[in-house]
């Protein structure tokens, strides 16, 4: 994420949802402050490319808290929860220390790692292929704009990442990586 996005708390605010993945649409749609947030409907989650329906309803209901109780509630409530991480981080220290064996962290840690039961890991080949047809039957080109630049640069293929994830019940940073490799692949047969 870009370094703009540091610290920002529309980001913090997303990141307390679960939701940091859409922080870098927010900022670029222009949503960089809670007060502008709190404007955001339906029409602005497909333009941010929020098409998951619980990561929609999530935000809806946290944007409707945020009309009621004001941007003040979400600063005390990220601060509480920044406050208690810290409390965590030095218990796991403490623990660390008294540990005889290291453990390493995951390197990721997000549903998929975490073994959740409704993600499956589909194999390579079979996703690409899955993929390939779903952009045809959509009627999806990678090489157009928004998900290519007219330098052939990679576009916004974050949105339509999420959602095929959600479709397939896969990994969202395998059909990510999946995508941009066949955008580039239609973009080189241009």
């Amino acid at each position: 994420m870009a370094s703009s996005t540091t610290g920002n708390i529309v980001v913090e605010w997303l990141k307390s949802l679960h939701l940091g993945q859409y922080a870098e649409s927010f900022i670029d749609n222009g949503y960089d402050d809670l007060e502008i947030c709190k404007q955001v409907g339906e029409p602005d989650l497909d333009a941010i490319g929020v098409l998951n329906p619980a990561h929609r309803q999530r935000l809806l209901h946290s944007i409707r808290s945020l009309r009621e109780e004001g941007a003040a509630a979400v600063y005390f409530t990220l601060e509480e929860a920044a406050a208690a991480r810290d409390t965590c981080r030095c218990d796991e220290e403490v623990r660390k220390e008294q540990a005889t064996a290291v453990i390493e962290p995951a390197k990721y840690a997000d549903e998929y790692e975490e073994g959740k039961a409704e993600l499956v890991k589909i194999p390579r080949m079979q996703l690409k292929r899955l993929l390939r047809e779903r952009l045809a039957q959509d009627g999806i080109r990678l090489s157009l704009q928004p998900y290519s630049t007219t330098d052939g640069d990679r576009g916004y293929l974050e949105g339509l990442a999420s959602r095929y994830a959600d479709l397939f019940s896969t990994h969202y940073g395998d059909v990510l990586d999946h995508l941009e490799e066949l955008r580039r692949h239609e973009w080189d047969e241009m």
